[in-house]
């Protein structure tokens, strides 16, 4: 960004180097149980960022010697490793974070090589698990500011952050809803890269739309959202979850999709996607839509106890916004009908916002009224810890059941 004028000069993007270390933050955390690995998150961070920032200075024309400010937007884990702090304490009860507001820095103090002087600002963080990304959707969306009744914000991915705003009030929180979403668990599952099925409509078979209009290699997550909204409107599988044998599938079910169903050598039942012939079998199991209840299950009991905390109902929300990469995939209509989203509200009320941790940081680069803004968001808003909420196992075993049709 050009801090003149606020000119967009270049985008750089790529996934986290820290994978190599586990998929999910639990498992970093657990990697940085000492000094030494701590450390070695640190750098493979920092190693990331200086990649990046070369390629976006290349892009731009740019020195990094004029680079003069970087802010960073992330989830708690990420921001703590970020500046070489201990993340022992954010894997286990009651997860409280070392610091929780923003922080300036200096650049080169981090290992980040612009200019002298150059700064970094952190943003701030909610609790353990409610990180600077939610923090930066919040500001991006202005959810604080909104006169048009109560805001719901739900960024979905391994951990589900859910934020509502009503009256003045802001709660947050954060639900383990496991990777599923992002192809992880899932039998034929992948990332949305080319040859994965991102889209399933039903016209008596089911049609695959595929990245990369190829033969089908996996199935990502909005994909495997759209199969089993499509499944349970055919009564393919059951409101339980059962992915039903061929002997009780209901007897107007179109043949095509009654072929697809079989018992394979183990004697369970899957249903097959790809073609016999396809160079690549894709197929959907039993366990796939555990994974899947257990993913849907986990933000909807959050966002169920979040609502009865502000003494409201689902049918009372007046937007809801979907924030993050994958949430802009997916069909409202079809993650309503897996309980997903609310189902109680009309769908045109569900809007999706794009990448709002990104928006927020563009704004905190260019505004210190917008780094104030961020750390009265962050101070006033109530963090409610779902694991301590004696009411989340009950939300989250009826969150399981997905809704009537």
């Amino acid at each position: 960004m050009n801090l003149c004028d606020g000119e967009e000069l270049a985008v750089a993007s790529r996934i986290n180097p820290q994978v190599c270390f586990g998929d999910d933050v639990l498992s970093r955390i657990q990697h940085a149980s000492s000094p030494d690995t701590r450390d070695e998150l640190h750098k493979t961070i920092i190693e990331g960022v200086t990649e990046m920032i070369e390629q976006l200075c290349t892009d731009a024309d740019v020195s990094p010697s004029n680079v003069y400010e970087i802010t960073f937007s992330g989830n708690t884990t990420m921001e703590h490793l970020l500046c070489g702090l201990s993340v022992e304490q954010l894997g286990q009860v009651p997860f409280v974070p070392v610091f929780a507001r923003g922080l300036m820095l200096p650049a080169r103090r981090l290992g980040i090589p612009i200019a002298s002087g150059g700064a970094a600002y952190i943003f701030p963080v909610i609790g353990g698990f409610v990180g600077g990304d939610t923090v930066s959707g919040m500001l991006a969306t202005q959810l604080d500011g909104a006169k048009d009744g109560p805001i719901l914000m739900i960024d979905i991915g391994t951990n589900g952050e859910i934020v509502l705003a009503h009256d003045g009030k802001i709660w947050a929180a954060s639900t383990a809803a496991g990777p599923a979403f992002e192809g992880a668990r899932i039998s034929c599952g992948m990332r949305a890269t080319r040859g994965a099925i991102e889209k399933v409509i039903c016209n008596g078979d089911l049609k695959l739309s595929v990245i990369g209009d190829v033969e089908p290699i996996g199935l990502c997550g909005s994909g495997l959202i759209d199969l089993a909204a499509t499944l349970l409107n055919c009564g393919v599988i059951s409101s339980v979850g059962r992915l039903l044998p061929p002997e009780e599938l209901p007897a107007d079910l179109a043949e095509p999709i009654r072929n697809r169903i079989v018992i394979d050598d183990k004697g369970e039942v899957e249903l097959v996607l790809s073609q016999e012939n396809s160079s690549q079998r894709v197929t959907l199991t039993q366990r796939d839509v555990r994974e899947l209840q257990l993913a849907t299950g986990a933000i909807r009991a959050g966002v169920n106890i979040l609502i009865r905390q502000a003494g409201l109902q689902a049918c009372d929300l007046s937007r809801v916004l979907i924030a993050g990469g994958f949430g802009s995939f997916i069909r409202r209509s079809l993650a309503q009908r897996i309980g997903l989203l609310p189902p109680e509200i009309d769908h045109n009320r569900i809007h999706y916002v794009g990448n709002t941790s990104l928006k927020g940081a563009r704004w905190a680069l260019l505004s210190t009224v917008a780094r104030k803004q961020a750390e009265e968001l962050a101070k006033k808003t109530i963090h409610v810890e779902l694991s301590q909420d004696l009411n989340f196992q009950m939300e989250f075993a009826e969150a399981m059941i997905f809704p009537s049709g």
